[in-house]
């Protein structure tokens, strides 16, 4: 790889991150902000350019940029995102063409899955799966080197496959779909559901929690907490039946599992493994499922990985 740095940048839905990532795939000066998903975003669009002319000095290699949504044909801005509706059609190579400097876009999906197969645990994969969990769900597919596209520069709308067909619904209004069952907003729903449940005779740490959170809902299984134990569990069987629904698209020899829900670790990836296998066929006994190195560096690393590794992909040319 090319020596030198690049900015990489990772909007998401609830929080943007930022960074200056290296050539080994190590981040440094690391911040992360809200993100002005549903509110005027001048004030925001106005924090990313600062943050680039800071950072602009050191002279990187150039800005990678990760995207959620469908993206739009010319590559350079969201077409289609209801987590963050007030960046949609903004022009983000216009944004940042005062810095003079090449920007690369890639879509949120397929950012964790370049950083996983170039440094982490996808490395060495002839066909890699990454699956992002957090506010919402979705699969970015390498095939012998190449990022999959088929959708809005994604390997199509993956997060909402129907798990269960009479079950809530997502906030693009599926029913049942995997953004309904694995994310931020299933867990915290089947938390509260459990600690309403007058038959219940589980204490919990979570009793005492105001508002229940998904974060605190890992931390609490992280600590041993049975009730929340049993919620992460549950989020992970719907997660190995998601992509078991996947598997015979793809045929992934690797699965990697990236996003916050997956910070639960044991409960999660454990429960994920054993229903992928219970509901797959023994040609996939072969998958490994595992859970990504970068967690939530994983964005910013994957967008940088064009501009440190000199790869194409769907990426603007330049800036200027």
């Amino acid at each position: 790889m090319p020596a030198g740095f690049a900015i990489g940048i990772d909007i998401g839905g609830s929080f943007t991150k930022a960074g200056l990532v290296a050539g080994d795939g190590s981040v440094s000066r690391f911040v992360r902000f809200p993100t002005a998903s549903h509110v005027d975003p001048a004030d925001y669009l106005n924090l990313l350019k600062r943050l680039v002319s800071d950072w602009s000095s050191e002279q990187p290699l150039g800005i990678g940029l990760s995207l959620p949504g469908f993206h739009s044909p010319n590559g350079r801005s969201i077409q289609f995102n209801p987590n963050t509706p007030s960046l949609v059609g903004v022009d983000f190579v216009s944004l940042f063409r005062p810095s003079g400097l090449v920007v690369r876009i890639e879509q949120d999906l397929n950012t964790p899955a370049l950083a996983e197969h170039a440094f982490g645990s996808a490395k060495g994969s002839a066909r890699c799966m990454a699956a992002t969990i957090g506010t919402g769900a979705g699969v970015g597919v390498i095939l012998d080197g190449q990022v999959i596209r088929f959708t809005g520069n994604t390997a199509g709308d993956t997060g909402h496959i129907i798990l269960e067909p009479d079950g809530p619904q997502c906030q693009v209004g599926c029913h049942g779909c995997a953004e309904a069952l694995v994310t931020i907003s299933a867990v915290e729903r089947e938390a509260r559901a459990r600690l309403s449940e007058a038959a219940s005779d589980k204490v919990s740490m979570l009793s005492s929690a105001e508002p229940v959170t998904a974060r605190a809902v890992i931390e609490a299984a992280l600590a041993g907490d049975s009730l929340s134990i049993d919620v992460m569990r549950l989020v992970g069987r719907r997660i190995g039946q998601w992509l078991a629904s996947l598997a015979p698209i793809f045929l992934p020899d690797r699965i990697v599992l990236c996003g916050g829900i997956v910070e639960a670790g044991p409960p999660v990836l454990d429960a994920c493994r054993e229903r992928f296998l219970q509901l797959t066929a023994s040609d996939y006994a072969h998958c490994e499922i595992v859970i990504g190195r970068f967690r939530e560096l994983a964005g910013i690393v994957g967008a940088a990985v064009p501009l440190l590794a000199g790869a194409g992909g769907a990426s603007t040319p330049s800036s200027t």
